[in-house]
């Protein structure tokens, strides 16, 4: 199925008789394709772009492709790099003082910073796109209002939340982006299902909460399944297996994480793939193979998980502790509880601090 956004911009990039005009919209499509996961197409029309406008002949062209670049770094790998080309981006917009250039890499800043847990500059950013979005920017208006709903969810803030999703969900289906609808849909589901993991580390959640974030697991997949979004996939599995872990569905589970630790998607030393793996051991624990499930979490090197966020952490080490209490490994259960608490406390503090920043946010009263 085609997105309405996508067979409308292709429509532009066709009827468009302006070099400028039509290159703009070649951008937008090609960012749309980033987010998708259908690189290919993107870098085809990054090729073809840089190839006419790479001198930087037009500042509103060179910009869009350094937003392309930057989404295109960011989808494929997550890359470093993805930060410093938006941020670029970012600072060209506000020298070249186009609203709403400004308001699109802000909005794009806000949600790396937020994935980056970069909490300070995501607020500077989110306030500045806010000021500077035109009334008729449903691109950026839903981008922005998806990285509220997501921060809001994150904070345990739910009724903001929700106020921000439902804004980002109305003007998704007014542009018809379709991708957008599908990243608010995952997104929802994945920090459902993170909150309850971590709730669960003090306190087992009654079956009812449980079935909550399955059923919202399942409406993701099945959204994605309907749209033909394949991008997403592979982090809707790894949501999928954090609610069959806390079901102790272990030979569920199985199957499902050693399919995406063995895609190619997902990058290396990245705390998706280090949980799937300590994930993968407490299943084989679970099932009696516990010679493998030791090697596996005895492998785990504190330096890289230090680097990761502090729920990541909290997730990664008690999915360690109940290894190591299925596989006897008494001398590790107290360094994996304090790693726990470490971590916890950290996470408690971060969030502590994000409430604060989004307050100016919380009724939309900044808009």
């Amino acid at each position: 199925m085609t997105s309405p956004l996508v067979q409308r911009l292709l429509a532009c990039v066709q009827q468009a008789q302006d070099p400028v005009v039509k290159a703009c919209y070649m951008a937008e499509l090609a960012c749309y394709w980033a987010r998708t996961g259908e690189f290919d197409k993107a870098e085809e029309l990054r090729a073809e772009l840089r190839q006419g406008f790479g001198d930087g002949r037009n500042v509103r062209v060179s910009i869009l492709i350094m937003c392309l670049e930057a989404l295109l770094a960011y989808f494929r790998e997550l890359s470093p790099s993805a930060r410093d080309r938006m941020a670029r981006a970012a600072l060209l917009s506000t020298a070249s003082q186009d609203p709403s250039l400004i308001s699109l890499t802000s909005a794009w800043m806000a949600h790396i910073d937020f994935n980056l847990n970069k909490f300070d500059s995501m607020a500077s950013a989110i306030e500045s796109c806010l000021s500077k979005m035109p009334l008729n920017d449903g691109s950026v208006d839903c981008r922005i209002s998806l990285v509220l709903g997501d921060a809001f969810l994150f904070s345990g803030l739910i009724s903001s939340s929700n106020m921000w999703y439902q804004r980002a969900r109305a003007a998704a289906a007014k542009i018809g982006d379709q991708a957008a609808i599908g990243a608010l849909t995952y997104n929802r589901a994945a920090l459902h299902v993170a909150g309850a993991r971590l709730k669960h580390i003090s306190d087992p959640l009654p079956s009812s909460d449980i079935t909550l974030v399955q059923v919202e697991v399942q409406s993701a997949i099945n959204y994605q399944a309907i749209a033909q979004l394949q991008s997403l996939d592979h982090l809707l599995q790894s949501a999928h297996v954090g609610v069959m872990v806390l079901l102790s569905q272990w030979n569920e589970a199985l199957p499902v994480i050693t399919k995406v630790l063995e895609s190619s998607k997902i990058p290396e030393n990245a705390a998706q793939r280090t949980l799937l793996e300590v994930d993968l051991a407490l299943s084989l624990a679970s099932l009696g193979n516990t010679s493998r499930a030791v090697q596996i979490v005895t492998s785990l090197q504190d330096s890289v998980i230090d680097t990761f966020s502090a729920d990541d952490r909290a997730l990664i080490w008690h999915s360690a502790l109940r290894i190591g209490e299925v596989c006897g490994l008494s001398e590790r259960l107290s360094y994996y509880k304090y790693k726990i608490d470490f971590a916890l406390r950290e996470h408690r503090d971060i969030v502590q601090t994000l409430c604060t920043l989004l307050r100016p946010f919380e009724k939309g009263n900044a808009l």
